[in-house]
């Protein structure tokens, strides 16, 4: 996706979540702490009045509690508003969405079950991935199953069938993840497919 330019990213991302909004339905949800992550990053880069106009995309409750179910379609609405807010601002979407991914990992590694898959995994990438599916049962659970593949020691594929994210935040997430776990030059390749995400990942381990 490097080889984009801006007017590309833009369409591509505006085509992806209009994608998602078509098939989403009131079954699919997301845990809290990712509209409180979202909340938190535009009222700290934009401030009050772009994380109030986020909140305009939300049909029913504001005050997200962390893992409480919300519908998934208000919060890919509120990640379209924030990404044409930051576009204003020269930000292109896929990075916004990629930022918003490493907002919503961290959320979610302060959370109670986030501390214990810390635990689990030991600080190494190999054990984050192993650990992967799990997590993402408790972050989205209504989303298709996720699938972990070992390429070699520092190589992977992660698929995501069903996915209710869009591509580039999955990537924030991922890389977050495997950063936490103190691997190092990460590299992530990913695409969609319809309904689900596959990602190849690469790095190095830390000193």
């Amino acid at each position: 996706m490097s080889g984009l330019g801006a007017e590309a990213y833009r369409v591509q991302t505006g085509a992806e979540l209009g994608h998602l909004l078509t098939w989403l339905g009131p079954e699919d949800t997301l845990r809290g702490m990712f509209f409180r992550s979202l909340q938190d990053a535009m009222l700290t880069l934009l401030g009050e009045a772009a994380m109030e106009a986020c909140l305009e995309e939300v049909s029913g409750e504001r005050d997200f509690v962390d893992f409480f179910a919300y519908p998934a379609v208000d919060f890919l609405r509120m990640v379209r508003r924030a990404a044409w807010l930051m576009e204003e601002r020269g930000c292109e979407g896929q990075e916004t969405l990629r930022m918003l991914g490493h907002l919503g990992t961290a959320a979610f590694l302060k959370s109670p079950a986030g501390k214990a898959m810390d635990v689990l995994a030991s600080g190494t990438p190999r054990r984050v991935l192993e650990n992967l599916p799990m997590a993402y049962q408790m972050i989205s659970p209504k989303g298709g199953p996720l699938s972990v593949t070992a390429l070699g020691p520092t190589r992977a594929r992660v698929n995501f069938q069903r996915d209710v994210l869009p591509c580039a935040y999955l990537e924030g997430l991922l890389e977050a993840l495997l950063k936490k776990a103190g691997a190092r030059g990460v590299r992530i390749e990913g695409r969609r497919v319809n309904s689900s995400c596959e990602f190849l990942l690469s790095w190095t381990e830390g000193d």
